[in-house]
């Protein structure tokens, strides 16, 4: 039987006779020797990494954090440096022996150090990434202005403190940078001009409501003075960085091999991940193909068969033109499918779904830099007990009709069973949700992407096997477009930063043989090219197919002992693990 593993358990505790008894004593008494050096340590580091980033402590459930926003001095960036080598140092040290969890852990902890070494000390986001200090400004009252855990004397606090965190970070980016990738330069102004316009013409209407908590012409002038230093800092990138900008936009083979070692724990390679992604493309096209003449013969239509890539056209058209076209609409039935998901696993008991189960849905607003793309935020570590956030991709009413025509034909209503599938439950949300119910915290905020996208992605199958869609066709079709392009982005990923493609490259393989709406192929250069993100594309389709043989391991496994329930349950009460680990820990 698939089972959880409980942290610090030792099996001979319980052994009949004494002289059992006492060894088991001894192991115990080991083990809580060896938990004693990595659980300080980690502890220590979570301690530090809340203080060092206020918002994302903020945004994982410290309602403290509110009031606090991010001093990236020199001084205290060099302090965090250190802490974080020192950490290296001592992680490394884990004994090999020590407790399977604790190990675990260690590992998790130190993926996460390698990245922030990776960050400050390679990638320079103080004085070669406009882009990075125009995120950190879009994001920093996003989670006060929604959060219904601060009352209106809180918010106005938080607002105040945060404005003001923003103009020193804009007087820093004015004295530090100096260079920057050019496409990448002009995101990061368009970013910043967004949000100026935001707190210019939006952000004192949203306030309104508790501005009587505090002295509203103080809060004016906090926002005029965070404009300003906002419009110093654009001006900065524009007259100063933008003409000389020579940071490339792709990693090279060697700086692409280093960070995707760091980001996947050795699972992957450029060498091995593109051989497997084109694999897949193929294999997944004629799938999808079978599925588009067998639509065809149920539809019972007329006219001739259309053969081929005109075929699966026809079935895309028909899966693309059933969709809303307008904001409201949108927002509507996505808050319908939301909580039809979640009633939808509650009775097929095919897991044992956690009695937080609150989803909010919304619309992220314009000026976020996430606005076309959308995520969910479920409880963090701090809140268990917070309710999901399902921010949905947007776009403004403003955009140009073909833009927007484009937007909705691409999130049509079979694609958005499948995000809602993959972001909700048995998705992202619940398994962050089990996870702070069963795991411990470094895995909460650290998270790997190959298992949290992984598990989101092979969590579409289980959906669709469960009858999710009731069958349709279309809908199975939107699940297989999904994987299509899991593979394609992982694919392309390499392919820029190690064979030197194109945005032209890009967006042309896309379209054609990676079969993606018009919207997604446009906006895949940007994704690709950034310094996350491109790393982050090839998490769906590696940790997909890590779960998928998972799952058969399993089966085959424990033939007739397999029960789904137990090895969803095993898989999302360890917690966001790498993959290796969570092989280990389920087969044990």
């Amino acid at each position: 039987m698939v089972r959880s593993v409980l942290k610090g358990s030792f099996p001979g505790v319980l052994s009949r006779s004494l002289g059992k008894l006492l060894l088991a004593g001894i192991l115990l008494i080991f083990t809580q020797a060896l938990q004693a050096k990595s659980q300080p340590l980690i502890e220590e580091y979570i301690a530090q990494w809340k203080s060092f980033y206020p918002s994302s402590a903020f945004g994982e459930g410290d309602k403290t954090a509110a009031w606090r926003f991010e001093d990236f001095s020199t001084q205290r960036v060099s302090d965090w440096l250190s802490f974080n080598h020192k950490t290296e140092e001592n992680l490394s040290a884990t004994p090999a022996n020590a407790p399977l969890n604790d190990r675990v852990d260690a590992q998790v902890l130190l993926r996460q150090v390698r990245l922030e070494l990776e960050l400050w000390e390679q990638d320079k986001p103080l004085t070669q990434q406009p882009q990075w200090y125009a995120g950190k400004i879009s994001e920093a009252l996003t989670y006060v202005l929604v959060s219904e855990k601060l009352s209106p004397a809180e918010k106005y606090k938080a607002v105040t403190t945060r404005l003001a965190g923003v103009e020193a970070l804009c007087h820093l980016g004015i004295d530090n940078l100096k260079n920057g990738n050019p496409d990448r330069t002009r995101g990061a102004l368009k970013s910043l001009q967004r949000t100026i316009d935001f707190y210019e013409n939006k952000l004192l209407a949203q306030t309104d409501p508790w501005t009587e908590a505090g002295d509203a012409d103080a809060l004016q002038k906090a926002v005029n003075q965070a404009t300003l230093s906002m419009r110093k800092l654009a001006d900065h990138i524009n007259d100063k960085v933008l003409p000389v900008t020579t940071v490339p936009d792709k990693f090279g083979a060697a700086v692409y091999t280093r960070k995707l070692a760091i980001f996947s724990d050795n699972s992957v390679t450029p060498e091995t991940l593109p051989v497997i992604a084109l694999q897949e493309i193929d294999r997944v096209r004629g799938l999808m193909l079978e599925l588009a003449s067998a639509w065809w013969d149920e539809e019972d239509r007329a006219k001739d068969k259309p053969r081929g890539q005109a075929l699966l056209d026809a079935a895309l058209a028909a899966m693309e033109n059933d969709r809303e076209d307008k904001r409201q609409d949108f927002l509507r039935v996505f808050r319908e499918e939301t909580a039809a998901s979640v009633e939808f696993v509650v009775k097929q008991d095919f897991a044992t779904v956690p009695s937080n189960r609150s989803v909010i849905v919304d619309l992220l607003p314009p000026h976020s830099p996430l606005a076309r793309i959308g995520g969910v935020f479920p409880p963090g570590p701090f809140d268990p007990d917070a309710k999901t956030l399902l921010y949905l991709p947007s776009i403004p009413d403003e955009a140009p009709e073909d833009e927007k025509d484009g937007f909705y034909r691409s999130f049509n209503n079979h694609f958005n069973r499948m995000i809602i599938a993959h972001e909700i439950f048995p998705g992202h949300a619940m398994q962050f949700i089990v996870g702070l119910l069963h795991a411990s915290e470094v895995r909460a905020l650290f998270a790997n992407p190959y298992y949290t996208e992984g598990w989101a992605s092979f969590s579409e199958i289980l959906m669709l096997e469960a009858g999710w869609g009731n069958g349709n066709k279309l809908t199975r079709l939107a699940h297989l477009r999904k994987r299509l392009e899991n593979a394609t982005r992982a694919y392309i990923s390499v392919m820029v930063h190690t064979q030197g493609w194109s945005r032209q490259k890009v967006i042309e393989f896309a379209s054609t043989r990676g079969l993606l709406p018009a919207q997604f192929a446009n906006n895949l250069w940007d994704r690709v090219s950034g310094l996350y993100m491109s790393l982050q594309l090839t998490s769906y389709f590696v940790g997909f197919h890590v779960f998928e043989a998972l799952w058969q391991e399993e089966k085959q496994r424990l033939g007739d002992g397999f029960v789904q329930r137990d090895f969803v349950d095993s898989v999302l009460e360890t917690g966001s693990v790498p993959m290796s680990a969570l092989r280990e820990i389920i087969q044990q």
